[in-house]
């Protein structure tokens, strides 16, 4: 009986050592891994200070070259910053006499800090266009500007004597909140480092607010795991779900159900009439003054519509968003129209006889591909080269003379 008992004994004795030694072997593991994607995977994006204070623009870029890591690989490039403050090589005052000036006026994603500068579309664009004659795109985009800071930067070039044959506004479905300043989605706090502007009885625009020297919560990193582990998964994840529908399909048999961190700013933006009646004739008085600042350069404004993940991968993200808010009237009115801002951006160009682009239909045609990079939300090396060959179409069409007076709005042009 004692036998039996210490036979047991010991085989109890056995597997407790190896459910220690395995147990140790994962933790060991998982420390080994969280080192190195701590040292060779983690982001640095939000540890350079590319930005400085400015009293007009409320920040600009600081000229200088950085080596930047994005989260979502183990490579890093770099950003180099000209002496205007734009992510361009050095550019000359005026351009030669044969070559035509693109001005490209966006955030970040034209700044397009996630990728390398060959593969953002504004310099993917400049080495098409070269094939088609003289020309020179100048990328003006910078993190977080909204459409009035955009306007403030094309007048302060201007002023530089940087001035474009053709400027090209890249619009972003987030652009209507920074021109209220909104620094938090569905929050009313206002964006202290941000310029503001509202439109007078007479329908013109007057500056109202100077940007305070701290900034909004746009700047601030969002807040994610504690260990680098999980958010490669939760990355990896997210690309599967955003490029396979089919696996959005297959949680939900498994009583999963996978949910947005927070409300769009697509339909916080563009969805709710707190923020669509006053944010839509005051993009609108932007609008008319950048194509007016171009009138006066002797140049052509375009317009060019960045459209949210969101809109481009309806099959994942309506299921989430029904999941995440259900009942709530701005989700089922986006779902109802979820081009909307298309609409209303196209309708604003076509009143002011601006040329048009709705990025929309061909980035949804393409959207078996990882178009935009999973939780940070800007386009992915493939997102910008599709892009950018859309542009080079639109580009090469409307760049003439004399286009101010002929309305396009016909997309994927």
């Amino acid at each position: 009986m004692n036998k039996v008992k210490e036979k047991h004994i010991s085989k109890l004795k056995l597997l407790s050592f190896y459910v220690i030694m395995i147990g140790l072997t994962i933790v060991v593991c998982f420390a080994l891994l969280e080192f190195g994607l701590a040292r060779y995977y983690h982001s640095t994006e939000s540890r350079i200070p590319i930005t400085t204070f400015d009293p007009t623009l409320g920040w600009r870029l600081r000229p200088g070259s950085y080596s930047v890591k994005p989260s979502h690989t183990f490579k890093d490039h770099q950003v180099s910053i000209n002496e205007y403050g734009l992510r361009n090589r050095p550019v000359s005052a005026r351009a030669a006499s044969d070559t035509k000036r693109i001005v490209i006026l966006g955030d970040s994603f034209t700044f397009a800090m996630a990728v390398p500068n060959e593969d953002a579309f504004p310099a993917i664009l400049d080495n098409i266009l070269s094939g088609s004659g003289h020309y020179e795109v100048i990328n003006a985009g910078v993190p977080g500007y909204g459409t009035a800071q955009e306007m403030l930067l094309m007048k302060e070039l201007t002023g530089k004597k940087v001035v474009g044959d053709v400027y090209v506004l890249m619009i972003s479905i987030n652009d209507i909140l920074d021109n209220l300043r909104l620094g938090e989605y569905g929050s009313t706090a206002k964006a202290p480092a941000q310029p503001g502007f509202e439109l007078g009885e007479d329908g013109t625009l007057k500056r109202t607010h100077d940007p305070q020297k701290q900034y909004s919560s746009n700047f601030v990193p969002r807040p994610t795991s504690r260990f680098y582990t999980v958010e490669v998964v939760n990355s990896r994840l997210r690309i599967l779900l955003q490029t396979m529908p089919r696996f959005v399909n297959v949680l939900r048999r498994f009583g999963i159900q996978p949910k947005v961190p927070r409300m769009p700013s697509l339909i916080y933006g563009w969805y709710v009439d707190e923020t669509t009646e006053p944010g839509v004739p005051l993009m609108k008085a932007q609008i008319k003054e950048i194509c007016d600042e171009a009138y006066r350069n002797n140049a052509v404004l375009l317009v060019g519509v960045i459209p949210s993940p969101f809109q481009v991968y309806p099959d994942v993200y309506d299921h989430m968003l029904k999941a995440t808010y259900p009942g709530n009237k701005a989700v089922a009115s986006y779902l109802k129209d979820p081009a909307k801002p298309q609409r209303i951006i196209s309708e604003i160009c076509e009143e002011l006889k601006i040329p048009y682009l709705d990025l929309l239909p061909i980035l949804t045609q393409n959207n078996a591909k990882e178009l935009y990079i999973p939780a940070d939300g800007h386009f992915s090396k493939e997102g910008h080269a599709v892009v950018a060959q859309q542009l080079a179409t639109f580009v090469i069409k409307h760049s003439g003379r004399g286009l101010e007076s002929t309305p396009i709005s016909r997309t994927g042009q």
